[in-house]
């Protein structure tokens, strides 16, 4: 009897599943500081705890290449489903250019058409900032708050509520007290304002010496993963068809594999 599509794909989800498993294994293996044939024999041990089933999956792969199933993906492709014109646009690891699209995104005035919901959708996750649901501000790319050439911030949002500082990092590191200027300059700036600086790199961590920084809440790290997933999560209950939101996936899906 054919094994359906359906119920082989969950067996699949679920060998998945078990090979995650076995790598957060690994992970405890390593921590217990074993040898390395320690850990290779615990891994193969394990291994095998892992059904695979040769034939069903020959037999998944036979029918994924039949033309019933790869005509829909054709038809998908011929339509540019499949074009991601961020990657196509060359941004690759360039932060200038993803500090222009960035800001693009969050500019309530942005020729997007979302207005100020994907800036709300982002402070929802920001302490301090979860709690605003401000329509006037200004977003600001590459500029210098207080008049100062050497204390660029990568995007400024100056709001009535608040004012928030994104400074985006993929390769380069932290410049010499670059956030601490950018604290002085913040306090500087916002006055009686909420303030709040967001240093966004690849894993999402402070440079060790903020870490204890007296006002933790006005300083975090975000990486780009967990800002693909706001974007997702944004646009997962919007119009598939509207080409704003469109965009906004294809970023978080070049964003997501820093």
């Amino acid at each position: 009897m054919e094994l359906a599509i359906p119920e082989f794909s969950n067996q699949l989800a679920n060998f998945f599943n078990d090979w995650k498993r076995l790598e957060r294994q690994q992970q405890d293996v390593v921590q217990e500081q074993l040898s390395f044939e320690e850990n290779l024999g615990r891994f193969f041990k394990d291994w095998r705890k892992v059904f695979i089933n040769d034939r069903q999956l020959a037999r998944f792969f036979n029918q994924y290449q039949s033309d019933e199933v790869q005509a829909p993906i054709r038809v998908a492709q011929q339509q540019g489903l499949a074009v991601n014109v961020w990657q196509i646009a060359g941004l690759k690891t360039d932060e200038v250019r993803h500090s222009k699209v960035l800001t693009w995104f969050l500019d309530c005035r942005g020729d997007h058409g979302q207005g100020n919901a994907i800036l709300l959708h982002l402070l929802k996750e920001l302490p301090l900032m979860e709690k605003y649901q401000t329509k006037r501000y200004f977003t600001t790319e590459e500029c210098c708050p207080l008049g100062n050439q050497e204390s660029r911030v990568d995007i400024e949002i100056d709001a009535d509520e608040f004012l928030l500082f994104i400074e985006i990092k993929i390769n380069a590191t932290e410049g010499k007290d670059q956030l601490q200027r950018y604290i002085d300059i913040a306090q500087a700036k916002a006055k009686n304002r909420d303030w709040l600086i967001v240093y966004l790199t690849r894993d999402g961590k402070l440079p060790e010496k903020y870490k204890l920084y007296k006002e933790q809440e006005r300083l975090i790290g975000l990486s780009w993963k967990k800002l693909a997933e706001i974007f997702y999560d944004y646009a997962k209950d919007r119009d598939v068809n509207n080409r704003s939101v469109w965009l906004l996936k294809q970023f978080a899906d070049h964003i997501k594999k820093f």
